[in-house]
C-alpha cells in the first residue's frame, strides 16, 4: 500500500518538474516586469478551444469582433470597482496567439472602449437595423483592411482617444492615434472621404471653452487627419477649402433663428480665426452676442470678460492663410 503511494507521489512530482521546465523554456524574462508580461502572454496563447477567443485569468470578456483574417476581444479585469476597472482589447490572429494589446478603462456597468462600425450611424451600430456591423475597412487605399478604436477615460465630459490599426497579412501596426476629442467614442469622430480619392480622412472634433459659457457652449473646432508616409497625421492645413465649406454651412445654419445658440456662435468666431480671419471671427462674435447678454448677466459673467476670453480661444485655434474668403454680409447683427 506505501510502496503504491511512493510511486504516485513519484510521478507527481515529475509531472510537476516536467511542467515548470516547460513553461521556464516558454517564459524567459530578465525582469519582475516582463515576468508579469510574458506570464500574461503565456496566459493569452495558452487558454481557451481552438476556434475560440481566449480566456485570460483575472479578466472577463466583455465582447468579442471579427477582424478580416484577425479576432479581438474586450476585457475587464475581475472583480470590478464600483466605477471603473482596467481592461484590455487584444487582437488575435488565425492561431489564437495575441499580435496586438491595447490598456483601457472599462465602465464597471457598460464598456468604455469599442470598434468603430463602419456600416452605423457615426461609428456605433444603429438600433434595430438589419445590417450586420463591420469592423474594417480598406481607408488607406492600399487593400490593408483597418480598424478604429475608441477608447474613453471617463470623467465628465472627457474625453476619447482613437488608435488607428492596420490588419495586415504578417503584422498589425498602429496607423495613428487621434486624442482629446470629446463625449463617449464616436461621438466627436467622423471618417470621411474628403477628396473622393483612394484614402479616408479622420475628422477629429475637439471642444475650445470660454468663460462665455458651460461645455455645452464650447466652439467646435475640427482637426482632419489624412493618410500620409504610412501614418495618419494632423493635416488640417492642407484642407482649407474643406473647412471654407463647413464655415459656409455652418453661417447658413446661423441666417435661421432655431439654430441660434452661444455654442454655434463660438464655433463660428473659432472658424474664422482658423481660416486666418481673426479679425473678422471677433467682429462676428461682437455684433451677434446681444441675444445672450442676458443670460451671461445671469450667470455673473462680464461679457466684456467673454470677449476677451473669446479672443485668447482665438489665438489658441492654429491658424491658416484662406485663398478666398466666404461673405458674411448677409449674418446680420441679432438683437
Amino acid at each position: 500500500m506505501h510502496k503504491g503511494e511512493n510511486v504516485i507521489s513519484l510521478a507527481l512530482a515529475v509531472v510537476v518538474v516536467l511542467t515548470f521546465i516547460a513553461v521556464q523554456r516558454q517564459w524567459n524574462p530578465a525582469s519582475l516586469k516582463e515576468v508579469a508580461s510574458s506570464a500574461e502572454d503565456f496566459i493569452l496563447t495558452s487558454t481557451g478551444i481552438r476556434g475560440q477567443v481566449p480566456d485570460l485569468v483575472g479578466y472577463e470578456r466583455l465582447k468579442t469582433y471579427r477582424l478580416e483574417g484577425y479576432r479581438a476581444a474586450l476585457y475587464r479585469r475581475t472583480p470590478a470597482s464600483l466605477v471603473f476597472a482596467s481592461g484590455l482589447l487584444v487582437v488575435y490572429d488565425r492561431n489564437d496567439h495575441p499580435v496586438f494589446k491595447l490598456e483601457t478603462l472599462e465602465g464597471s456597468k457598460d464598456p468604455w472602449t469599442t470598434l468603430y462600425d463602419f456600416n452605423g450611424r457615426r461609428g456605433l451600430p444603429v438600433p434595430g437595423s438589419r445590417s450586420r456591423s463591420e469592423y474594417t475597412k480598406n481607408l488607406t487605399g492600399d487593400g490593408v483592411p483597418v480598424a478604429v478604436i475608441g477608447q474613453y477615460s471617463g470623467g465628465d465630459h472627457c474625453c476619447t482617444v482613437a488608435t488607428i490599426i492596420g490588419l495586415g497579412t504578417d503584422e498589425v501596426k498602429v496607423l495613428g492615434r487621434i486624442d482629446g476629442m470629446d463625449g463617449l467614442p464616436f461621438e466627436g469622430l467622423e471618417i470621411r472621404n474628403i477628396r473622393k480619392d483612394k484614402c479616408w480622412e479622420c475628422v477629429a472634433h475637439r471642444p475650445y471653452m470660454t468663460i462665455c459659457g458651460a461645455h455645452p457652449d464650447a466652439a467646435d473646432v475640427l482637426s482632419i487627419y489624412a493618410f500620409t508616409n504610412g501614418q495618419y497625421v494632423d493635416s488640417t492645413k492642407d484642407y482649407a477649402d474643406y473647412l471654407n465649406g463647413v464655415l459656409r454651412q455652418n453661417l447658413t445654419k446661423w441666417r435661421q433663428e432655431k439654430n441660434l445658440s452661444l455654442a454655434l456662435l463660438q464655433t463660428l468666431a473659432a472658424q474664422f480665426a482658423q481660416l486666418g480671419q481673426k479679425d473678422e471671427g471677433k467682429r462676428f462674435f461682437a455684433m451677434n452676442l446681444n441675444p445672450f447678454l442676458l443670460n451671461l448677466q445671469q450667470k455673473g459673467i462680464d461679457p466684456n470678460g467673454c470677449l476677451d476670453d473669446l479672443e485668447n480661444l482665438m489665438d489658441r485655434v492654429p491658424a491658416m492663410q484662406l485663398p478666398t474668403t466666404p461673405s458674411t454680409s448677409p449674418a446680420p447683427s441679432r438683437k
